[in-house]
């Protein structure tokens, strides 16, 4: 393309003709922002040359490299040396790429200038893959979200421009047998966060981790028999286990009536005594209630018909809409929330105008601490910051109707703090409490004073 690219693609390509044929017919359906491709391939020998052929003839604006001989990730150089966009695309040749992944990438790079490379997936792996929950931390800015990590986020990448030109480059992982030559993805990563710049998980999956998938393994276990057998660091019992834990899942359906057609991630919770298993449940965000917790804000409205409902920490505002559409369809009530954060606030509004919920919503932007509500509260949501939790419900306590639900969200062990106030509150007969062991807890009490 003569155009100036904004995200230059670097396709690493080695047998699996039939997921590289389902990489590139996604690929070209989906990009929608100025860029270009370079596939280059490494000595294959199942029919994916003839494939990338075929497609270059198809695409005459996209070029390849094809080598003699597989020389493993270091291949990749060779094509981001051709890339002249300020983002460097490193793609595998399992994956599919989904509708509005590269918006995505641009939205996340511009957002976060800190940002030196960002993976393709997130940080919870979807439930056709056999693959694990990956540690990080949620970092947000402008409604944007990305997660923050102190791990290699695998191959399939985007790093800033800014990286490649301090000399970082793709290396080889030396194995025992040399079969299989892989990419290094943890010193990339390593040596990206060493110039200074962050490694993160994308938001949700921006594609289909094919290579991942349960289903796949299966179908090809000669090839990944020999590609785990290379791995000194996981090898075939690593396998075994990843495929048993596969196998033995139980997959709910990430759909909600909150969302229609929404397609949600799995909850990243890590597992607590009370909640072994918190990827049963799905989530919208790291700060945002589970959806399952959101649809049961959502019945708890329905059936107790509050005139006042008060919530802290409205966050995007996800909890507050749920609260709202119920309000909406019990003809009567309204919210009043609380966010402390001016750009969080006017990105919670936003999504309210949106939903056409004004009417029952309404968004302060100041500290639930120095709240004045005149009206009596028929129920009360704590869900702002940890610490503040057991004081707005102090703050607001005069305010409680005798009988009225106070839901503290974040109640399990894991979240200690909350927990230990629940329980002592309960224990000086100002609630009485019911905990739902939720991956992040919740706590559903009823106040007990007046």
């Amino acid at each position: 393309m003569t155009q100036q690219p904004m995200i230059s693609t670097t396709l690493l390509s080695w047998n699996r003709v039939a997921l590289l044929e389902r990489t590139l017919s996604s690929y070209v359906q989906t990009v929608s922002v100025p860029h270009e491709l370079v596939i280059v391939d490494n000595g294959s020998t199942d029919g994916a040359r003839d494939v990338i052929r075929g497609f270059l003839q198809q695409h005459p604006q996209y070029d390849a490299i094809f080598l003699d001989e597989n020389i493993g990730g270091c291949a990749i150089n060779l094509g981001l040396e051709r890339s002249r966009g300020p983002l460097l695309h490193i793609s595998e040749n399992d994956i599919e790429y989904r509708p509005g992944w590269d918006r995505a990438i641009l939205a996340s790079f511009e957002t976060f200038p800190e940002l030196g490379q960002l993976s393709l997936f997130g940080p919870v792996p979807t439930d056709e893959e056999a693959w694990e929950v990956k540690p990080c931390t949620m970092r947000h800015r402008r409604g944007q979200i990305i997660y923050f990590t102190e791990i290699n986020v695998g191959t399939s990448s985007v790093i800033a421009r800014a990286v490649w030109d301090r000399n970082v480059r793709v290396h080889n992982l030396p194995t025992k047998d040399g079969t299989f030559l892989f990419p290094d993805d943890g010193r990339l990563s390593s040596e990206v966060r060493a110039s200074g710049l962050w490694v993160a998980w994308a938001h949700k999956y921006l594609v289909r981790n094919l290579g991942h998938r349960g289903d796949e393994i299966k179908a090809n276990p000669e090839y990944y028999l020999e590609n785990y057998r290379s791995k000194d660091w996981f090898g075939l019992e690593g396998l075994r286990k990843r495929m048993d834990g596969w196998h033995s899942q139980q997959t709910p359906i990430r759909k909600s009536f909150l969302y229609g057609e929404e397609e949600l991630s799995g909850e990243k919770s890590l597992p607590s005594p009370e909640c072994p298993h918190p990827q049963q449940w799905s989530m919208l965000d790291g700060n945002t209630a589970e959806v399952e917790t959101l649809e049961f804000l959502y019945a708890v409205v329905r059936l107790h018909k509050p005139s006042l409902i008060v919530e802290t920490g409205t966050w995007h505002g996800h909890s507050a809409v749920a609260l709202g559409k119920a309000l909406r369809q019990n003809g009567f009530g309204r919210v009043i929330t609380f966010e402390i954060d001016q750009e969080i606030s006017e990105i919670a509004q936003r999504l309210v105008k949106a939903e056409g919920l004004c009417d029952f919503i309404e968004l302060r932007n100041q500290s639930s601490l120095q709240a004045t509500i005149a009206d009596p509260i028929d129920m009360l949501l704590l869900d702002s910051e940890l610490h503040l939790r057991v004081h707005e419900f102090e703050r607001l306590r005069p305010q409680l109707r005798p009988g009225a639900i106070v839901i503290f969200h974040d109640t399990s062990t894991l979240h200690r703090i909350v927990r230990e106030d629940v329980i002592r509150l309960t224990q000086q007969r100002l609630l009485t409490t019911l905990m739902f062991p939720s991956p992040r807890g919740l706590a559903v009490c009823q106040y007990c004073g007046g």
